[in-house]
């Protein structure tokens, strides 16, 4: 099965999709399209997720990349890379996934 997200950034307006699908090894298979080159060259380097890349903040893959990327730091794409594998690997059920709830960031005006 695939697991796909889509990560609309504000303020630049750029769209990131990601696409994660299991490997025949276990792993998972990550690629992406986007507005953003920079997004796009982040998830396309990562190519192949293990689970420790999922579940080690401090040693994964993911958490490594992004630190050595050129990215914004507020940037969500880093956040869509690890939900989309979460929803593959089965960390994140994908009957709520399913139901298409958007994760967001919003501004709050008190």
């Amino acid at each position: 099965m695939t697991s796909k997200v889509r990560v609309n950034m504000f303020p630049c307006d750029n769209k990131t999709t990601i696409n994660v699908e299991p490997t025949e090894d276990g792993d998972y298979s990550i690629k992406a399209t986007s507005t953003c080159p920079k997004a796009e060259r982040f998830v396309n380097k990562l190519e192949v997720l293990t689970m420790d890349d999922l579940t080690n903040k401090r040693e994964g893959k993911i958490f490594r990349e992004f630190l050595a990327s050129d990215m914004s730091c507020n940037c969500l794409v880093m956040s869509g890379v690890i939900t989309a594998a979460w929803v593959e690997a089965g960390l994140i059920a994908r009957s709520n996934a399913r139901k298409g709830i958007p994760l967001s960031i919003e501004f709050v005006n008190e």
